[in-house]
């Protein structure tokens, strides 16, 4: 070995090893069905990530298993790290319908891109996401259902994706856009209604205040009455 190629294969061993891509929602749920059997594919019920920047270092993936019970795995890093049966009482909020896989042809990173397009055009920022696949409620048909969240972990919105379509079903947003530069400056925010109680306090303060003036009008009133008008002085005689 000559020692150009020498040095050459020494710059290749001690270059850096790149970062790995982070996982996807149907790679997680592949990764199981892999490690803990195809028929798993058929009894995928529930997917969650939390805290994608845009993906979640960790997906819990949620199926039945062989003998029906509810059981989740924690991926990550191209492994399960941790696994089992979710007690009956705690299964209960779980779809129970099983997601279509062969009909899901929007992944997580896709519906990433369809929530960032959203909300740039609400115009609200967000610093990362929380993923849910499931299906819709009484359908077979899945969503995915992603929460995007700012910096200190406060909701800016809400945005639903069909799983199939890619269409963007529906998008909450919980931050008033910011104004853009040139453009109209947004209204402001419509005031606050008052409370029953506010209402009521404010309505009893308005009241005393009125009984408050009645009464110092009706004392002047009488002590005008009463009070005897005195008599003129005569002016004094002329000299």
């Amino acid at each position: 070995m000559t020692r150009q190629v020498l040095f050459f294969s020494l710059l290749v061993l001690a270059a850096p090893t790149p970062v790995c891509a982070q996982a996807t929602g149907k790679a997680a749920m592949r990764l199981v069905a892999r490690e803990r059997g195809a028929d798993y594919l058929s009894r995928m019920l529930h997917l969650y990530g939390e805290n994608g920047v845009p993906q979640p270092q960790v997906w819990r993936v949620v199926a039945r298993d062989r003998q029906n019970a509810v059981r989740e795995f924690f991926v990550t890093k191209g492994a399960i790290v941790a696994e089992g049966v979710i007690p009956p009482a705690k299964a209960n909020g779980i779809s129970g319908t099983a997601l279509p896989m062969a009909r899901l042809a929007i992944d997580s990173d896709a519906a990433f891109i369809k929530a960032e397009q959203a909300a740039r055009a609400a115009k609200v920022g967000f610093d990362r996401l929380h993923y849910q696949l499931r299906c819709l409620e009484l359908s077979t048909n899945a969503a995915w259902f992603i929460t995007l969240l700012d910096a200190q972990g406060m909701k800016v919105g809400e945005v639903s994706v069909g799983a199939s379509t890619g269409t963007v079903l529906t998008q909450t947003w919980f931050r008033r856009p910011l104004a853009v530069a040139g453009g109209p400056v947004p209204p402001p925010p419509a005031p606050r209604p008052l409370s029953l109680l506010e209402r009521a306090k404010a309505g009893l303060s308005k009241g005393t205040t009125g009984v408050r003036h009645g009464v110092g009008n009706a004392a002047g009133w009488v002590q005008k009455k009463v009070t005897p008008t005195p008599n003129p002085v005569p002016p004094s005689p002329a000299r």
